[in-house]
């Protein structure tokens, strides 16, 4: 599955770079909400982010003849974004902290989950079994399972982004389920059935 979408992206791309505005359209609206996540975990002035995407996407439309080829579209643009806060604004990066803002706070990935797993009459229950959960990681592990199980991001991929190494990211994944299977499992075994089966099957 990950390689016909890697094929996939490979082809797009390439049809993008050859002058096919229907992809640059594809793209954009396709990766524009990733990309805002993403970037409000760099910065947390939302208005820069913006203006960092928009100028990122004028800028591959501008040279996209100059491009390199990619079969990974998003982890390209996630990439190419980071650059560009760091490039754009070294005085407004703020240091990656656990605020609202930031793309796995834990309301947001509670109903991201929750909306994909549980029936709606366990809602409320399963909501705050996976918040009590949520609240014994630390922001590497839960940007690590946002970009593993979310994103579907590699391994390498993921380090490059948080900019710690392979295996740190391995540990982070790793650490992060092991602390929601025992918390979960705890309170609900047939709610830790339901997500680790989506979370692995996906």
């Amino acid at each position: 599955m990950v390689q016909k979408l890697r094929n996939k992206d490979y082809f797009l791309w390439k049809r993008f770079k050859d002058g096919d505005d229907e992809a640059f359209y594809w793209l954009y609206d396709q990766n524009i909400d990733a990309l805002y996540s993403f970037g409000i975990s760099v910065s947390k002035d939302k208005e820069f982010v913006k203006d960092c995407i928009h100028d990122l996407f004028l800028d591959i439309y501008k040279y996209r003849h100059q491009l390199s080829d990619t079969d990974s579209i998003r982890f390209y643009l996630f990439r190419s974004l980071k650059r560009k806060i760091h490039k754009k604004g070294k005085k407004k990066l703020l240091s990656v902290m656990y605020n609202e803002d930031v793309i796995l706070t834990r309301e947001q990935f509670v109903i991201g989950a929750e909306k994909k797993i549980v029936e709606q009459e366990t809602k409320d229950e399963n909501h705050l079994i996976l918040e009590k959960a949520m609240e014994k990681l630390t922001q590497h592990q839960k940007e690590a399972l946002f970009l593993k199980f979310d994103q579907n991001f590699s391994y390498p991929e993921i380090a490059e982004l948080l900019g710690i190494s392979v295996e740190s990211v391995r540990t982070n994944v790793y650490r992060a389920l092991k602390t929601l299977r025992e918390c979960i499992q705890k309170e609900n075994p047939s709610f830790y059935l339901i997500l680790f089966g989506r979370i692995f099957s996906s």
